[in-house]
């Protein structure tokens, strides 16, 4: 098994490759609750996919404004052309955000050195600046000294650009964040759920240290010693509710449709 939103990442296998005790514990998970049969379209292709749907009813709040948790903690993948094609374009406003122009040209490159890094290198920058020099994701930056946000994201908003096209250039894993996606290794079925309680020991991603979905961490004394603002409890809402229009754009309209029909049973 791998997990699919992460195959296209740097660092590899040893990323995207799920280990034989994980695999085993998704697959006794999923032979033993109640999922639907549905195909998720990403990127074009299509795969067909077991759902964990009664996770999609799980409360979330994504107040990326208020979170002090460095999600653009690494480059989560090989940038797609379309995504270089759209910095490139809007060099100046990703240079504002991001000040990665400006750090490379103090450590002696010219502009077009920096306009071919984008094109040619896997995370946008020549990579022995990666997450050392140019911390975190190439393409995040600090709204203030702690706030990390995204500056495809940002940069599309000022352009008044619609989630659609937001999603079609993020990578694909930060807009579906933190869903989780496991692959058989031929690409044949994929098995779609979220961390929780139930699936920690087989998801990427730690249920325990995430707030946005983990009410009970939100409200403990130890998260809110980072995070004194936000993330109120009357703003979770159901994760299917939350994520709406961008599961449709990044997993498909069938998806969606099968989900909400089964969840509205």
């Amino acid at each position: 098994m791998k997990y699919l939103l992460y195959l296209d990442h740097p660092h590899g296998e040893k990323v995207y490759k799920v280990n034989k005790i994980k695999e085993r514990r998704a697959r006794k998970y999923f032979n033993s609750i109640s999922t639907i049969e549905t195909v998720i379209e990403i990127r074009g292709k299509k795969i067909k996919a077991i759902v964990d749907y009664d996770m999609f009813n799980k409360y979330a709040n994504f107040d990326c404004f208020n979170c002090q948790d460095d999600c653009c903690g690494d480059n989560p993948v090989i940038y797609e052309e379309k995504t270089r094609k759209f910095i490139l374009n809007n060099l100046k406003e990703y240079n504002e955000l991001t000040k990665n122009v400006d750090i490379l040209e103090e450590f002696g490159m010219e502009k077009n050195e920096i306009k071919e890094s984008i094109k040619e290198d896997e995370c946008m920058v020549p990579a022995e600046f990666v997450e050392c020099e140019i911390k975190n994701c190439t393409c995040s930056y600090k709204k203030d000294n702690s706030t990390t946000l995204c500056s495809i994201h940002s940069i599309a908003l000022n352009k008044n650009l619609d989630l659609k096209k937001i999603v079609e250039l993020k990578p694909l894993v930060c807009s579906l964040w933190p869903l989780e996606i496991l692959v058989e290794d031929d690409l044949s079925t994929a098995y779609v759920t979220l961390p929780d309680d139930f699936t920690n020991g087989f998801t990427a991603e730690d249920y325990y240290k995430i707030g946005c979905i983990n009410l009970d961490l939100s409200n403990s004394a130890l998260f809110r010693r980072y995070n004194p603002e936000g993330f109120k409890e009357e703003d979770y809402k159901p994760f299917y509710e939350v994520y709406g229009d961008t599961l449709k754009y990044g997993l498909g309209k069938k998806f969606y449709d099968d989900l909400i029909k089964k969840i509205n049973e």
